[in-house]
């Protein structure tokens, strides 16, 4: 095989490794997906719930994991005659830069996602959740609650718990959620991809979740110092027209890859 027919066949294997999508111009590959996103656990720093998420992307055929920490917060109102009252979990929204590479986690309105939790109290979650909503309907606030639970012990519970229910909601997300393609390049941003989905309705075990939508976007975006930013904008543009240059194409994937190595990602 010549060096040139070597190029072309590299470049279509690498290339090939990102999912397809369909874009209004004709069909391209993005260059960047999510692929995951889990919640490794939630802590209690100075009085806030911290969540730390995995975020995992597939960026041109190679996988790039980010840690992520991000606040929650807790309120309580009153649920329907006779059930328990329900806790209200908002998360984010989430905002990840990695040099250019974009991606944001909101309620598809550029708010927090919301989660909704009806508690049955015949069930051990459930009680306790229950009991929270009570305490801070009640007119106790977080950080107050957060040193109650501590010294009752039943912190960990709370925090495995809400854990628990997050991670849910997330692979109920990846699982259903509609891709679409971005919709071009425009003043130094290039939109990739966009998933979207919600409400979610879950029951777990006595408990029922119903979320706000949730949307995750990965962008591009150009600029100084933005080294992913600047290769995956051109890449981008490069796949999305037709009768390019396979070689430049290769010429960028290269060097993305090789952006990445030197992060150590």
């Amino acid at each position: 095989m010549n060096r040139r027919a070597f190029l072309a066949a590299s470049l279509a294997f690498v290339v090939a490794a990102a999912p397809h999508v369909a874009l209004a111009a004709g069909p391209t590959k993005p260059v960047v997906k999510v692929t995951d996103i889990v919640v490794n656990g939630i802590t209690a720093e100075a009085g806030q719930l911290i969540a730390d998420l995995t975020v995992t992307l597939d960026v041109v055929g190679h996988a790039v994991t980010q840690n992520v920490q991000v606040p929650l917060t807790l309120g309580g109102t009153a649920g329907a005659p006779g059930s328990c009252d329900i806790l209200n979990l908002s998360l984010g929204p989430i905002h990840l830069d990695l040099l250019g590479l974009v991606v944001d986690i909101d309620n598809c309105a550029g708010g927090p996602v919301t989660v909704d939790i009806t508690g049955q109290d015949d069930q051990l979650l459930g009680a306790l959740l229950c009991d929270v909503a009570g305490l801070l309907n009640g007119g106790l606030d977080l950080g107050g609650l957060l040193d109650l639970l501590t010294g009752l012990g039943n912190l960990d519970q709370l925090t495995a718990g809400l854990t628990d229910i997050l991670n849910s909601v997330l692979a109920d997300f990846f699982a259903n959620a509609t891709a679409t393609a971005g919709t071009g390049h425009a003043n130094g941003v290039c939109d990739i991809l966009h998933l979207s989905l919600g409400p979610i309705h879950l029951d777990l075990l006595g408990l029922v979740v119903d979320t706000s939508r949730i949307c995750v976007d990965v962008t591009a975006v150009e600029g100084p110092g933005n080294l992913l930013g600047n290769l995956l904008c051109s890449l981008s543009d490069l796949l999305t027209n037709s009768g390019n240059n396979g070689n430049a194409e290769l010429v960028l994937v290269r060097n993305i890859l090789r952006v990445l190595g030197q992060l150590g990602l």
